[in-house]
């Protein structure tokens, strides 16, 4: 784990140092799906970041989880002669479109996460999405042995399965968690990734299987909904939660006890590449085709000497 840690803290040091200065004032936008997600959130604070430090001008284009109003933040950004756009797409199969107006316009775009069905782009900064799902369900498997509940029946909230890395988070812990004899009963997929969903896919998941053990929560938002749901009805003895990306409150609910682990993304670092690999085009560079970005685990165990990553390059405040 800690040369794990090395490593990841290697990439967010050296990357910085790889940005050209140009002298030209550029504007990069960063069309994001929705800024009420604190996963998005904080991509947006790392290029922000990195952008500021170099005097490049960033805007947010806000698609509230809706891809027809991201195909027409699109639009906007084309007429209005941006420079560079770095683009969370609402889901994989909108994104070709959209790809195909920016080429057309000589526009060169940065997928930064979720990913594309087809289409032509300068870069894609992708997660590890199917090992940083196996990595939770490896430890869920564990706390169920733990518990004397191994082969217990367990459940998933996922982002949507429209998104490529709805698709592979789904993979990484199914593959997983079923080689331990554990039931997966039932997937749910987010449609507005709130928590007052996630809360209610729990309370009835929760009535329809009783004897449900475990749930991944392919978000942030989704456990913290679903932490509500378990002490709401009086199943925190009877529950083990996991989740993936690692917000602030999210890593605060893990420090309390009240989340296993959590397969942290690094929403902030991912950012800064996404920004990097922009500017790096823009200049002429070459650049990645992808960009790998590795998960990490973080339990209740590795918690402090996890921190500095985590507030580095998974989280801002949450604000």
């Amino acid at each position: 784990m800690k040369k794990f840690l090395l490593i990841v803290l290697a990439i967010s040091i050296i990357a910085p140092l790889s940005f050209a200065q140009s002298g030209k004032k550029w504007t990069i936008a960063y069309v994001t799906p929705g800024l009420d997600v604190p996963f998005w959130r904080d991509v947006s604070t790392g290029i922000h970041r990195a952008g500021e430090a170099l005097g490049i001008k960033v805007i947010d284009a806000d698609s509230r989880n809706s891809a027809a109003t991201q195909l027409k933040n699109v639009q906007d950004l084309i007429t209005a002669g941006v420079n560079a756009i770095i683009i969370s797409p609402t889901d994989s199969s909108s994104c070709p479109p959209i790809l195909e107006l920016a080429e057309q316009a000589n526009i060169p775009v940065i997928i930064d996460d979720i990913g594309t069905d087809s289409g032509t782009y300068a870069a894609f900064v992708k997660t590890d999405n199917v090992g940083g799902a196996a990595m939770a369900a490896k430890y869920l498997a564990g706390a169920l042995k733990k518990k004397g509940w191994a082969g217990s029946e367990v459940a998933v909230i996922d982002v949507s399965l429209a998104r490529a890395n709805g698709q592979a988070r789904l993979k990484g812990f199914k593959d997983s968690i079923e080689t331990t004899g554990a039931k997966v009963v039932t997937v749910l997929e987010a449609k507005d990734y709130t928590r007052a969903e996630s809360m209610k896919f729990t309370q009835d998941m929760l009535v329809a299987h009783p004897k449900l053990r475990g749930l991944f929560a392919a978000f942030d938002e989704a456990v913290l909904g679903s932490l509500t749901a378990v002490e709401t009805m009086g199943k925190q003895k009877d529950m083990i939660l996991v989740s993936f990306d690692g917000s602030a409150e999210s890593v605060q609910a893990l420090k309390e006890g009240k989340i296993g682990a959590i397969a942290a993304q690094q929403a902030v670092l991912m950012g800064r590449l996404g920004l990097n690999a922009a500017v790096d085009v823009l200049n002429g560079k070459a650049v990645k085709k992808q960009i790998d970005v590795p998960c990490f685990l973080v339990t209740g165990e590795n918690l402090a000497a996890s921190m500095k990553t985590l507030n580095e390059n998974v989280f801002t405040s949450g604000k």
